[in-house]
């Protein structure tokens, strides 16, 4: 095996320098920021010590396969390179593009086209690895706790390569550090997805409740309105649409002789008006949907339409935990024709699971706003903000 050392002051000038003279089969065996020239440690210049090497017998070999990419990416062998190259690799890209631009010595446009192809093959080769050898040691335990909470791989490799630009070398073998970073980013990925994260406004006048049969419409509604009730002294009113299920409207009732308050059914999306004027002395009115099969267009077209109204208003789409993720996104996708202002995922006291929540928060851009824990009202429900999530997905939030 041939091998050869650089100095050089960027990865780009490494690069080139090894196609030039060790070609497109090289591998990239270590790299480190080094220190250069200077007196007495001052006015030193900071530059990269790259070492490379190149099999002539391998690189025979491969000159019969076809196809092979000619981008920098290809110093990286897919699946025939030893662990310590990818994770060397990981370390170099970190080191130019995350120290790079915290440094602001990139101009506009910071990393190369070659260094972009090159994160690109990394990734691919890092998501397809289910041993987890090509992952730095710090990442393995993390990884595997975001796979059993359900994260699905592109946003995975997504968390990741943001945390790849944000870390150091060093600090990516600290599992502390690590952790840290990996809560933080969830945290910005979550409110990068939608700014209107929050609970209930005060100034509503109509919340309206929509999504499947099963999931808890009726009792998320009613711990609310408890709430808006009991905590803010709010004049409250109910109405219920949902005409189809008896017991529905009969729990409804329950919760309203309770809390004392007015209980209105109405049978069409005609009736919602007149309806919402014989409850004008309310300062808000909570709409309890009916939960018929999502996937049924007439039902979808109907919610719309009493969602039209002149008041101010909001619309919660309440979705199980307890769901799979691939129903829980069939459900959104039915309800895309529905303005839907916020999310209220329900169940959590049945699920050790969060990973859905990430998932379709990034996807869908949804705004959060409840989590419910159990049955009780108004009790067993709480505001669902980024930090919450990210603490319930890293397991720092116990049940």
């Amino acid at each position: 095996m041939r091998v050869k050392k650089y100095i050089v002051d960027s990865m780009s000038d490494a690069l080139q320098q090894i196609r030039t003279d060790l070609g497109k089969d090289a591998i990239i065996l270590n790299t480190k920021p080094i220190k250069t020239g200077g007196f007495l440690g001052m006015f030193c210049k900071k530059k990269i010590e790259v070492i490379a090497a190149i099999d002539p017998n391998e690189s025979k070999e491969k000159e019969t396969v076809k196809n092979i990419p000619q981008s920098p990416a290809s110093f990286v062998a897919p699946s025939t390179q030893p662990a310590p190259t990818f994770s060397n690799v990981l370390q170099t890209v970190a080191l130019q593009t995350g120290s790079a631009q915290r440094e602001e010595k990139v101009e506009s446009g910071s990393v190369s086209k070659e260094l972009e192809e090159m994160r690109g093959m990394l990734w691919k080769l890092m998501m397809a690895d289910d041993k987890n050898t090509s992952l730095p040691e710090a990442f393995i335990p993390l990884r595997k706790r975001l796979q059993s909470q359900g994260i699905e791989e592109d946003v995975l490799a997504s968390l990741f390569e943001r945390m790849l630009k944000e870390l150091s070398p060093e600090e990516m073998q600290d599992d502390e550090k690590v952790r840290q970073k990996a809560k933080e980013i969830i945290v910005t990925m979550l409110r990068e997805a939608s700014g209107k994260h929050g609970p209930l406004q005060p100034d509503m006048s109509l919340v309206t409740f929509i999504g499947p049969t099963g999931v808890g419409k009726t009792t998320t509604l009613a711990k609310l309105a408890a709430e808006s009730t009991l905590a803010r002294q709010k004049k409250v009113g109910m109405i219920t649409s949902d005409t189809y299920r008896i017991a529905a409207v009969e729990q409804l009732k329950t919760y309203a002789n309770i809390l004392n308050v007015p209980l209105k059914i109405v049978y069409s999306a005609e009736e919602l008006v007149p309806t919402l004027e014989r409850l004008t002395g309310c300062d808000m009115i909570f709409m309890d949907t009916a939960g018929r099969n999502y996937r049924n267009k007439e039902y979808v077209e109907e919610i719309n339409r009493l969602l039209r109204s002149p008041l101010p208003n909001e619309t919660f789409l309440v979705l199980s935990l307890t769901a799979k993720q691939e129903d829980l996104e069939a459900i959104i996708e039915s309800f895309k024709g529905v303005r839907i202002d916020k999310v209220i995922f329900t169940k959590m006291d049945e699920t050790s699971t969060y990973g859905s929540i990430f998932n379709l928060v990034i996807k869908y851009k949804l705004a959060l706003s409840y989590i419910t824990t159990g049955q009780n009202v108004p009790d067993d429900i709480e505001p669902a903000n980024p930090e919450t999530v990210a603490e319930l997905i890293l397991g720092e939030i116990h049940e």
